[in-house]
Formats: structure tokens, C-alpha cells, sequence
């Protein structure tokens, strides 16, 4: 049984992730190889790696860690912090980051925990439309709901 909002955020991931596997655009560039990251209100981390490619799983994993350390500076999804700062209407310094720094590429989401506190979740393997979606579905079959800033 999970024992916190990350583990069973991260749980529910890995029961839907095999429903993913089946959609040849989700697995052709990582070969079902993917990685989940949650940090929790308290700075509490935990991850899953998928797939049995160790080298392309270590890749999923550090793209979706660098997805969630954003999203826990920032409280924006990425790739949408990205639009923001680039049309002028956030200014990324005022979050301690710098523009090399940004990721960009979507899968990486705020989640409200039922305190109302900022649960940071990134996903990478898939399509970002399809990192997003899983997490989404996971956050929703935990209860809890995605921050819409």
C-alpha cells in the first residue's frame, strides 16, 4: 500500500502505463522505455523507471526530473512556463531560473494535494500530450487535481 500522495500517484502510474504500450506513436521513440518523478508538498521525491533499456531509462528519467524540478520552482506545467516567459508575461529570474535552464517540453504538471499545497508530477517517454495524460488520469484516480494556473 502506498504510503504517501507521491507513492500512490507514482502507483497508479505504473497500472495505467501498460494501457500506453499500445499505441505504436507512444513507444517508437523510447521502445516503452519511460520514467515518473513526483515530488510531494514537503520535498518528499519518488520515481518508477519502465522499460528494461537501462541507458534510454536513465534518459526518460533525467528529462522527467529536470520536468519536475521546474514544475516544483515554478508551479506551471512545462511547456507552458516556456510560452509565458517567452511572450513577456512571466520573467523566469523572478522563479531563480535562467533561460538554458528551461525544459519545454510538456509533462511535467502541478497538482493540488488535498491541502491545497503544490504536488510537482513529470512524466517522460511518450508523446508530451500522452506524458501529461497519464499523469492527469493518475492524479485523478488519486483524488486529487491538476493546478490550472
Amino acid at each position: 500500500m502506498p504510503e504517501s500522495i507521491a507513492e500512490l500517484i507514482i502507483a497508479h502510474v505504473v497500472r495505467l502505463y501498460p494501457s500506453y504500450l499500445t499505441d505504436p506513436l507512444d513507444v517508437q521513440w523510447n521502445h516503452g522505455n519511460a520514467a515518473a518523478v513526483v515530488i510531494e508538498p514537503d520535498g518528499g521525491f519518488h520515481g518508477q523507471i519502465f522499460g528494461g533499456d537501462k541507458e534510454i531509462g536513465q534518459k526518460c528519467y533525467q528529462i522527467a526530473t529536470r520536468k519536475v524540478l521546474q514544475v516544483w520552482r515554478t508551479g506551471y506545467p512545462t511547456g507552458r512556463f516556456e510560452e509565458l516567459v517567452y511572450a513577456g508575461k512571466l520573467d523566469e529570474g523572478s522563479f531563480g531560473l535562467q533561460k538554458p535552464d528551461l525544459i519545454g517540453w510538456e509533462g511535467g504538471i502541478p497538482i493540488l494535494a488535498p491541502d491545497g499545497r503544490l504536488i510537482a508530477a513529470a512524466f517522460s517517454g511518450f508523446r508530451g500530450i500522452k506524458d501529461i495524460e497519464i499523469l492527469e488520469r493518475a492524479a485523478e484516480a488519486a483524488g486529487l487535481r491538476v493546478k490550472r494556473p
